[in-house]
């Protein structure tokens, strides 16, 4: 009633003028929202194919939506405002381009092709993927062009494994820090990476993130302006690989924690959703989802930039599977039994101690794992640079430990929970050796003179994969005997 009174007192003019202006404001509104949603609907549609023939069944994302292709290897994707990239799960039986060591699994996306067509051409794999390999290298970290020559050894120890083991098909994955806050040097590392021959399927670390930026988004950039999207998936042989960025900003100076965003769980949860329970999947990251079995109960904010902080998200939606979570950052060999069907592997540096010298802080040689996949059954090793494959334990008789005088002592880096460690005397086996917790004193010889070293920081790191034992005589003759979780024996006599 109020409405009409007031609409019967206006006159022509005013109910024109007052007309007009509720049209204008419509529109304006209408137009609005129709902007908005056309943003939010556009579709990218395109083919992924193999020798002129489309691929049925391949996951395609943009980082929050999905899609597969249909039979004739077509695909409609509903693409985020904020997506930068288009980009498949490369099938099992099939490779994508490499460039420079890179897989070219994604596409930029910009403007011109947002609404278009985009295609993926893939060739089909050689050789048979059910038994393949992959090396997990983790913390490169070169800060300078002089570290180079030293990152070429370490590259070219890995093509020398390669060579050795033609008849399995090898990848990389890379655990972050592939640069020591120097993306001037990305270029350089994947050119000297590429004389592999194989793909690197990188993860970024807190020194290949964008500092400075006012968000974690911004964090990224300059490693996917090198490597692609900061988080992906892909498939080999029975293994599904999913690679995460764990590493958020916090938008101050340097500093981050271990986390992974709502957006990266929501992403995963839905692309192990395309994966058969009870497969086994390999996840990637670099900050560890944990550093020991406390820091699975209990959070500690002294460990916010040293584990991931949500881990147990993660844990459960991995829970159908049997996954091995694949880390680095550290510096140190740790590997933990996180439930029955959810094994971490934090592997040690390539880099060692930052390049200065031969060991990483807990005495683990410079060097990167070795994985291979029979199935969907996973075996792995520890490769020393510049020692063969057997090279799993280093030994201290007596008096050469001035932790442990009195005492043998050994070094087993890779040591998990299923390893036995034995020591004989006098051909006479004695027994386990005893599990402590301490320094290697190779290592802290290493790290002794501090103006040899360029980062006087570094020193010896307490590792809990030391073992000892005391002889009967300290003239007794000594062996040790190493025993992984396959069977494998490693020995060291003294």
């Amino acid at each position: 009633m109020a409405l009409q009174s007031f609409i019967i007192k206006l006159n022509d003019t005013q109910m024109k003028q007052h007309l007009l202006l509720f049209l204008i404001i419509l529109f304006s509104f209408s137009h609005g929202f129709s902007a908005e949603k056309g943003v939010k609907q556009t579709v990218c549609k395109g083919n992924v194919s193999c020798e002129g023939k489309g691929l049925a069944g391949i996951v395609v994302t943009d980082g929050t939506h999905f899609s597969q292709t249909d039979s004739k290897g077509n695909y409609s994707l509903e693409v985020s405002p904020s997506a930068s990239f288009i980009y498949i799960s490369s099938p099992a039986g099939y490779n994508v381009p490499v460039e420079n060591s890179v897989p070219q699994f994604y596409k930029n996306l910009n403007v011109s092709n947002r609404s278009g067509k985009i295609n993926f051409q893939l060739t089909k794999s050689k050789t048979d993927e059910s038994r393949h390999g992959f090396v997990a290298w983790a913390d490169p970290q070169i800060k300078a062009s002089e570290e180079l020559p030293l990152y070429k050894e370490a590259v070219a120890d890995l093509s020398n494994l390669l060579k050795a083991n033609p008849q399995i098909p090898f990848h990389g994955i890379g655990c972050g820090d592939i640069v020591g806050d120097n993306p001037a040097l990305f270029d350089s590392t994947k050119l000297t990476l590429s004389e592999t021959g194989i793909p690197f399927y990188q993860s970024m670390g807190n020194h290949d993130m964008k500092y400075y930026g006012r968000s974690n988004e911004t964090a990224p950039a300059v490693f996917e302006k090198h490597f692609g999207p900061a988080y992906y998936s892909f498939n080999k042989g029975k293994i599904h690989y999913v690679v995460l960025n764990d590493v958020f900003y916090i938008g101050r100076d340097y500093f981050y924690i271990g986390y992974l965003p709502e957006q990266q769980l929501a992403w995963l949860e839905k692309d192990l959703s395309f994966v058969p329970e009870g497969s086994t999947v390999v996840v990637t990251f670099h900050i560890p989802s944990a550093l020991n079995e406390n820091d699975i109960k209990t959070f500690e904010y002294a460990n916010i930039s040293g584990s991931m902080t949500n881990k147990k998200a993660l844990y459960e939606l991995l829970k159908p599977y049997q996954a091995h979570l694949i880390s680095g950052h550290l510096h140190y060999t740790r590997n933990i039994v996180i439930s029955p069907s959810i094994y971490e592997h934090i592997m040690s540096s390539v880099c060692g101690s930052w390049w200065q010298g031969p060991y990483a802080e807990d005495g683990t040689p410079k060097g990167y794992g070795v994985f291979e996949a029979d199935g969907n059954q996973i075996s792995w090793y520890f490769k020393s640079i510049g020692h063969e494959k057997d090279h799993q334990l280093r030994v201290y008789p007596v008096g050469a430990n001035p932790e442990q005088p009195g005492y043998i002592t050994a070094n087993v880096w890779n040591w998990d929970p299923e390893w036995k460690v034995f020591w004989y005397e006098n051909d006479r086996k004695m027994g386990e050796m005893e599990a402590y917790s301490g320094l290697d004193p190779e290592t802290v010889k290493s790290f002794a003179d501090k103006s040899k070293l360029a980062y006087k920081w570094i020193s010896a790191r307490k590792t809990d994969h030391l073992f000892r034992a005391k002889p009967s005589s300290p003239s007794a003759k000594i062996r040790i005997e190493a025993i992984d979780r396959f069977g494998k024996i490693y020995h060291v006599n003294l």
